[in-house]
């Protein structure tokens, strides 16, 4: 099986220790830490993390910058996501993707103000759906 494209991190997203993005984005940080944090412990999803993610720290300052871009138009995300889950296509199975939106939406409302969190959920679920369909085309692709 092919390894997953690993994540480009900005030089910011990189780096030990406290991440730029993170204090910018301290609203983003702390969805984006109890989100991960609620989706390593899943019994569905969370298999799939711990074995595709072997820096959490970099993966999640990486992931802060991501939804900053997406819900502020600022961020320094320099990833290559839909790549990293073809890679993980074998290992993702239908309904992982619902089971992550749920997770989201959950944690989103909680988080974060109404207005941002009807945002994120909206980008989330157009993701997802980009998501999903690049790996169920790759899982077709691909003999078992």
């Amino acid at each position: 099986m092919t390894q997953p494209a690993p994540l480009q991190p900005s030089p910011e997203s990189a780096q030990p220790g406290p991440s730029p993005v993170m204090e910018r984005h301290p609203d983003i940080a702390r969805l984006i830490r109890l989100f991960y944090g609620r989706a390593r412990e899943d019994a569905l999803i969370g298999p799939v993390f711990e074995q595709a993610v072997h820096d959490w720290e970099a993966h999640l300052r990486a992931l802060t910058a991501f939804w900053a871009a997406q819900l502020r138009g600022r961020g320094t995300y320099r990833g290559q996501p839909v790549a990293a889950h073809i890679a993980l296509a074998q290992r993702i199975a239908p309904g992982m993707f619902e089971r992550w939106l749920t997770l989201w939406r959950q944690t989103a409302r909680e988080v974060m103000t109404e207005d941002d969190a009807a945002l994120l959920i909206e980008k989330a679920e157009r993701i997802a759906g980009v998501l999903s369909s690049a790996v169920a085309d790759r899982r077709a692709e691909s003999p078992t």
